[in-house]
C-alpha cells in the first residue's frame, strides 16, 4: 500500500510523521498528542478578493489564479460544477475523468478540509491545491501540483466510497502534449490523459523549476489592481 513517509517531520515540532491506521492522513508516529491538540499553524486563512477571469468572477484571487494555471497546463476545467453533501467543489478538472478540486490557502496538507471532502459522498477522486501552486517534492525530482485522494485501494460502504490521500506527482507522459499527475503511492496512471509509461511518475518528471514560470505567469494575469 505505498511507502511509510517516514521522511516527514511536523512543522511545528519536527517529530517524524506516518500514515493513519486508515492511510488517509499524515499523524505523529510517537503519538505527540500535545502538539495535535494544538491548532496548525502553517495554514493560514486569508481574506478572499473577488477576480475575474475568463469572464468569471472568482470568489479569491487564489481561485482565479488555478484557473489561470489549468489554461496553462492545458486542463480543461469548471468552476464550481456542483454540490456534494457539505461540500461544493471549487473546479472540476475534465481529465481521463472527473477529478474535482478544493483550492485552500495551505502549503501543508489540510487534514480537516479532507476529513470534510470524505464526508461529503463524493465518489470521485479529489485534488486539493494550495497557495504556493506546485512544490517541490521531498525525495524525488518531481514537482506536486498538491494532494489527490486515489480510489486505488479504496474502501467501499453503502453510504459512501473514500480513497486515501497523498502527493500529487507531475510528469511527462508519452503520446501526450501535456503535463499530467498520478499519485505517489497508488495508482500511477495519468489523471489527465490516462496513459501510463510503466515509469513510476510518467516517462521523466516535471521540475519544479518548470512549473514555477507557469505559476508567475498564472500571478500576473491575475494581479489585483485596485479600483481608482
Amino acid at each position: 500500500m505505498g511507502i511509510q513517509p517516514q521522511w516527514k517531520k511536523c512543522l511545528r515540532c519536527s517529530n517524524p510523521l506516518e500514515w493513519s491506521i486508515d492511510r488517509k492522513y499524515l499523524v505523529h508516529s510517537n503519538g505527540n498528542v500535545e502538539c495535535e491538540s494544538k491548532p496548525m499553524n502553517h495554514n493560514q486563512t486569508i481574506p478572499a478578493i473577488e477576480t475575474r477571469y475568463a469572464g468569471i468572477n472568482f470568489r479569491s484571487r487564489l481561485e482565479a489564479k488555478w484557473a489561470v494555471m489549468f489554461d496553462l497546463l492545458k486542463w480543461g476545467w469548471t468552476y464550481e460544477p456542483t454540490d456534494f453533501n457539505g461540500w461544493i467543489p471549487d473546479f472540476a478538472i475534465h481529465g481521463k475523468e472527473i477529478i474535482y478540486v478544493e483550492v485552500k490557502p495551505v502549503y501543508a496538507f489540510p487534514e480537516d478540509v479532507a476529513k470534510k471532502i470524505d464526508a461529503s459522498a463524493c465518489p470521485n477522486e479529489v485534488l486539493i491545491v494550495g497557495m504556493l501552486g506546485p512544490m517541490k517534492d521531498d525525495c524525488f525530482d518531481n514537482a506536486t501540483i498538491g494532494w489527490l485522494r486515489d480510489h486505488w485501494g479504496s474502501t467501499e460502504t453503502n453510504e459512501t466510497k473514500s480513497g486515501w490521500w497523498g502527493e500529487a506527482m507531475m510528469g511527462h507522459y508519452q503520446k501526450s502534449n501535456r503535463i499530467g499527475f498520478c499519485h505517489r503511492y497508488g495508482d500511477f496512471t495519468d489523471r489527465i490523459s490516462g496513459g501510463y509509461d510503466g515509469g513510476r511518475f510518467g516517462t521523466y518528471p516535471v521540475t519544479l523549476e518548470e512549473v514555477t514560470m507557469l505559476w508567475r505567469e498564472a500571478s500576473n494575469r491575475t494581479r489585483w489592481n485596485p479600483k481608482k
